[in-house]
């Protein structure tokens, strides 16, 4: 799974979103364990829960169907039952978009053995949205909805009440997750309706949208410059990573000013005004950028 996903699903479950561990393992309390296996190298269980009972949980996560899941959760168990001395109740989580068609069971002689798959698809969003936990919140964004606006503007209301810096913290770890169901977008449209303000150059996930804008942008023009000149076909590239910053940056107040930018003629003004996007604070800003540099020249009254 990318670390990016790895991370924000495993600071989640590890702020025990009482809801969700109550759906996935019947308990909702509990505490986790660091564990790493040192004679292995690079094996390390995504996360051990042990419950009130000393019942031993691990939850491992995928984002992509895993040939070898099988063979790994049975070295897991085995590893485990090494260092507590005793099996494990495995679960490994499905949190992608593909159909889900991992192995979970094998049978070899006197061995039977099997762990417990789950798509997070099979879950009802609505039972974590009904959590006052911003945890299970956020896990709902991966579940089953009827209707996805609704839902992420349901788990956004979640954060809202928080302070400044944890509602922000929330808000980036939804972005990350809406990731794995490709509703980044959806989930940024309703962030910038938020009465909230968020420094996007200061995250990745932000800045992963910015990029992707001005890839998107670049390769079309490069396309469109095969059959309608070079040159064109890079300002119709850098016109498009331009939009897309704006609406990222400033949604459609921003967009407002592409009438304005498309007067510019060089790739490098809109090179520079794609950097003044970047360090601005407001479109205001960049409309004055634009009106003083498309004013006509001074006529000097002593020619």
């Amino acid at each position: 799974m990318h670390q990016k996903y790895d991370i924000a699903l495993k600071d989640i479950i590890k702020d025990v979103p009482q809801a969700f561990l109550k759906l996935l393992t019947g308990y909702d309390t509990g505490k986790f364990i660091d564990v790493q296996f040192p004679d292995i190298q690079f094996r390390q269980a995504d996360l051990l829960f042990q419950v009130l009972n000393c019942m031993i949980f691990q939850i491992d996560w995928q984002s992509t169907n895993d040939n070898n899941m099988l063979g790994r959760m049975y070295l897991y168990s085995a590893l485990i039952y090494n260092q507590y001395k005793q099996l494990p109740v495995q679960i490994v989580l499905y949190v992608g978009n593909k159909p889900m068609k991992m192995q979970s069971s094998m049978e070899f002689g006197l061995v039977r053995y099997a762990y417990k798959l789950v798509d997070m698809r099979e879950f009802d969003s609505n039972e974590l949205l009904c959590s006052e936990d911003p945890e299970d919140a956020l896990l709902a964004i991966l579940c089953k909805t009827d209707n996805v606006e609704d839902t992420i503007r349901r788990i956004l209301d979640k954060f809202y009440p928080l302070p400044h810096k944890e509602r922000e913290s929330y808000i980036i770890k939804l972005m990350y997750l809406a990731g794995l169901r490709n509703l980044v977008h959806k989930v940024k449209e309703e962030v910038m309706n938020m009465p909230i303000t968020i420094d996007i150059e200061e995250y990745e996930v932000f800045r992963d949208v910015f990029t992707k804008g001005l890839q998107e942008g670049e390769i079309k023009g490069r396309l469109e410059g095969k059959l309608e000149g070079k040159l064109e076909g890079k300002l119709e590239g850098k016109l498009e990573g331009i939009a897309g910053m704006l609406d990222i940056k400033y949604s459609s107040e921003g967009l407002e000013l592409m009438d304005m930018i498309r007067d510019i003629d060089t790739v490098e003004e809109l090179d520079e005004f794609q950097g003044l996007i970047k360090k601005s604070t407001s479109v205001a800003e960049l409309r004055l950028y634009l009106n003083s540099s498309t004013m006509p020249p001074a006529i000097d009254a002593h020619q």
